[in-house]
């Protein structure tokens, strides 16, 4: 029952929203925007978007989001910053979940009742889980992790770490220990390679023509990689006999876990264009960036996938009514110190006041280019999709307050500009 309401007004939008807090102190604000719901009704967020963009800060935010809201939260990150450990109080990501307490952030006054989980994908570890979770025995488990070119290429192999991200993903999901796992996804020139992961490893493994090339059987049969063949002869060119033997014989091998490997893809990818989850598109506040998230939206809303949010980071919210073009801004500011000072106006007053004047004026120019383009993202994206803008910042967040201040504008602040009618 709730027993409180409160007031509270949060920038980036200038939007007045009604909170209320219950007898347990939990606040919940009484009219969410849509991604204050995607953080109530999904259990994946996967961020996507360009590098640079600041996607892995806004994945902590919306963790910490989440979090406030009395969801039991993991930020699952692929690439994580140095500077986004330190903001939340962490000496490094691991492999290993971490915890930020509700007393960590409560030492910076922030109120986050259940405190966050955070952990790095370590792909080498999740390949090792995968291929003992479907090896045949725990021999064969052993012979698999301990041949050669395992222990060389497990994390070099195309497409290993995008595929590990999903397989760490889906057990995350499906421990029981969260409501919702937000996962930071590789930069956008990777970001497709991860979201096909799943198809691409089904499309392979499940391929009747690769079982056949890799089962000793066949190939015995066949003679085509007897070493006096002319494909061996040929590949000797790029590679040693002895070397391509080892490859056939690792795949060999792991072909007894090609039935887990698809079983699970499928799952994932099942997962993935469920209701479940969510992709959550960010760009920066530039054409380039933009585009990028524009791409990726589209390949992602291709594979039956959902996209209904797009955080446009980085824009320049600043106060039009400084740096309207009719204004006399140096003459108003003279107006001020006349009003308040009965000393005389210093000589070098005047000059000063233009220069601030001009300086407004160039900073409204940045800002209307900002919000053009802010219009140009929403009014190029399906009415269901909210394009939310977060205003730039002088710096990255490192502490948990900062992060904590993002979080309330994701939850808080409407749309920086509203889409055409």
């Amino acid at each position: 029952m709730f027993d409180e309401t409160r007031l509270a007004v949060y920038s980036g939008g200038g939007a007045l929203r009604l909170w209320r807090r219950d007898a347990d102190g939990m606040q919940t604000p009484l009219n969410p925007n849509r991604i204050a719901r995607l953080l109530d009704e999904r259990r994946v967020l996967l961020v996507v978007g360009a590098g640079g963009a600041g996607k892995t800060t806004l994945s902590a935010a919306l963790g910490v989001a989440a979090a406030q809201r009395g969801r039991r939260t993991l930020v699952l990150t692929v690439d994580p910053a140095k500077r986004l450990a330190n903001a939340l109080g962490l000496q490094a990501f691991s492999e290993h979940v971490q915890h930020i307490s509700a007393a960590d952030f409560a030492a910076q006054g922030c109120d986050v009742p259940l405190g966050l989980d955070a952990a790095m994908l370590d792909v080498k570890r999740t390949f090792d889980r995968v291929v003992s979770r479907y090896a045949r025995s725990p021999e064969s488990a052993r012979r698999i992790l301990e041949h050669p070119f395992y222990q060389q290429a497990s994390t070099a192999l195309a497409g290993s770490q995008e595929y590990m991200a999903t397989e760490r993903l889906y057990e995350s999901v499906n421990s029981g220990d969260y409501d919702l796992v937000v996962l930071d996804t590789p930069p956008a020139e990777h970001a497709l390679d991860f979201i096909d992961a799943p198809r691409r490893l089904i499309d392979l493994f499940d391929s009747p023509t690769f079982r056949k090339l890799i089962t000793p059987s066949s190939r015995l049969r066949s003679g085509v990689f007897r070493p006096s063949s002319v494909v061996m002869k040929g590949l000797q060119r790029f590679t040693t006999v002895e070397m391509f033997s080892n490859l056939l014989e690792f795949f060999g091998q792991l072909s007894e876990t090609f039935d887990g490997f698809v079983s699970r893809a499928r799952d994932v990818q099942a997962l993935l264009q469920g209701p479940d989850a969510a992709f959550v598109l960010v760009s920066g506040c530039d054409a380039v960036s933009a585009q990028q998230a524009r791409s990726l939206q589209e390949h992602v809303v291709g594979l039956g996938m959902n996209a209904p949010a797009w955080i446009v980071n980085r824009v320049f919210d600043f106060a039009p009514s400084l740096a309207e073009p009719h204004r006399d801004l140096a003459g108003d500011l003279l107006a001020v110190w006349h009003d308040n000072s009965a000393a005389p106006v210093p000589a070098d007053l005047p000059a000063l006041m233009r220069n601030l004047a001009q300086v407004s004026e160039k900073l409204g120019k940045l800002a209307d280019r900002d919000r053009e383009l802010l219009r140009e993202v929403t009014a190029g994206v399906a009415p269901q999709v909210h394009v939310t803008g977060v205003p730039r910042r002088v710096r990255e967040p490192d502490n948990l307050r900062e992060l904590f201040e993002i979080s309330n504008i994701l939850l808080c602040a409407a749309p920086l500009v509203e889409a055409e009618p």
